[in-house]
This record gives structure tokens, sequence and C-alpha cells, in this order.
């Protein structure tokens, strides 16, 4: 059954099992406000937990701003495994389409891996200008509590896909240092800057944020990929919004 919302706990087992298997980057797994623009598929009832079959999840189709591309999330959950003891496991892809065709073509696809057999696709949000689409690259352990997201960048004029450690990368260039926290993509600023939350980072058992943690309470962060910097934001920021969903 897919986790629940972590708690301290579940974000310190995450910790641990990512600092092991992924690297330093663990966060919870993505909710997005916007259900319409989150691929995450289950073969588990939500409710009950019982195993229901194998299933799809996708996102609406998410515009930029001047219309030029679309993009959108499929993620299939499929439920196999040797009999009395089933299995679920993901394939999340993301599509996009460009100014030059109509057809969709995939530009990223999460296969499962032992250490994370469920993964997901979350659609946050198309940059003001030029063609750049922010998004959460979720990964759990099905039966387990470990889980995390990876934020990443689609750039679509040059076809890139930024690193899994984009993130990382950026703020321990910040801190001058390796550097532990947990990130979720909230958007763009209106000159292009990513705008992640971040959090700190605990180790497994402990109630106060691990040494290596460089954020110390949760908050809002402006994160230019171009200079690089990373800048702390208000309390009171509120991210806005520039891709449109298709009807």
């Amino acid at each position: 059954m897919k986790p629940s919302i972590p708690s301290i706990l579940l974000i310190a087992i995450a910790a641990v099992s990512s600092h092991l298997l992924f690297g330093s980057q663990v966060q919870p797994r993505p909710t997005s406000k916007d259900k319409s623009l989150s691929a995450n598929a289950s073969c588990y009832d939500v409710a009950t937990g019982k195993l229901v079959g194998s299933r799809t999840s996708r996102t609406s189709v998410l515009v930029s701003p001047d219309g030029s591309f679309r993009a959108y999330a499929e993620s299939d959950a499929v439920a196999a495994g040797l009999a009395n003891r089933p299995e679920c496991s993901n394939t999340s892809r993301l599509f996009v389409a460009g100014r030059d065709s109509r057809k969709f073509y995939a530009v990223l696809t999460i296969k499962p891996s032992p250490e994370s057999l469920g993964n997901s696709i979350d659609l946050t949000d198309w940059s003001p200008k030029g063609h750049r689409l922010l998004l959460a690259q979720g990964f759990w352990q099905y039966g387990s509590d470990v889980g995390g997201t990876r934020v990443r960048i689609y750039d679509a004029d040059s076809d890139n896909l930024s690193s899994e450690s984009l993130m990382d990368e950026a703020f321990s260039r910040y801190v001058g240092k390796t550097c532990a926290a947990i990130f979720q993509p909230l958007g763009f600023s209106r000159n292009g800057s990513a705008v992640v939350r971040a959090e700190p980072y605990f180790g497994y058992g402990e109630d106060k944020a691990a040494e290596d943690s460089c954020v110390q309470k949760q908050g809002f962060w402006l994160v230019d990929f171009a200079i690089p910097t990373v800048r702390q934001l208000a309390d009171s920021y509120e991210p806005r919004h520039y891709g449109k969903v298709a009807p």
C-alpha cells in the first residue's frame, strides 16, 4: 500500500534510506494541490489497503504561457507477482509536444527498481518566459515508509532534462558543503527562477536537524540556476502559476 503523508519519523526513515540508495535529497512524496496535475497510481485501494489490480493515472495537459508547448504525465501501476505475494510496480512517463509537432513524445521515463517499486510525476508549472517545465519526480517502496521527491526541470527549447541532483547541487554551492534537506517544487518567480519549499533534514530517530542539514526551518527559497544563486524568501510569499491547464 502506498504510504500516507509522512510524519517526522517517516521523513527520518526516508532520509536514511535515500542517503544509502539515492543520495542526500530526501523529501515526502509529492502531493499536488491540483490532482489533475499529479500522475500517481497504485494497485491498492487507499481506504482499505486491499489489492484492486493494475491502474493508470494521467494528468491533464499543461500548456506553456505562450501556447508553444504542452505537457502531461502518466503513471502505470501494474499488479504482478507470485501467488499470495502480489506486488505493485510503477512506470511513469513525461510527454511533451512542441511548436513543430502536435504529436506528444516521451522526454522522461521512470522505471521501477528493487529499492523503489513505486514512482510518480507531478507537473508543477511552466516558466513565465522561455519554456522550462518544473516537475516533482516521486519515488517510494510499497509496504514501507521509504519515499521521497526529486525536483527537476525540463527545458523544452533545448530538449534537456536536469539531473536528479539539481536542487542538492544548488544548495550545496550556496552553503559551500554537502547539503541535506527536504525540497518541494512550488513554481516560478516572475523572472523565471524556481521557487521551492525547503525543510530541515532529520536523521533516523533524531528530534533536531542533522548536522549536515543546510535548512534549519521550513521556508520558501528562490533558486536561479543560471547564475547560480539561492535566496530565502519571506514566509508570506505566495507562488504564482503561469501555465494553463487545457480544457
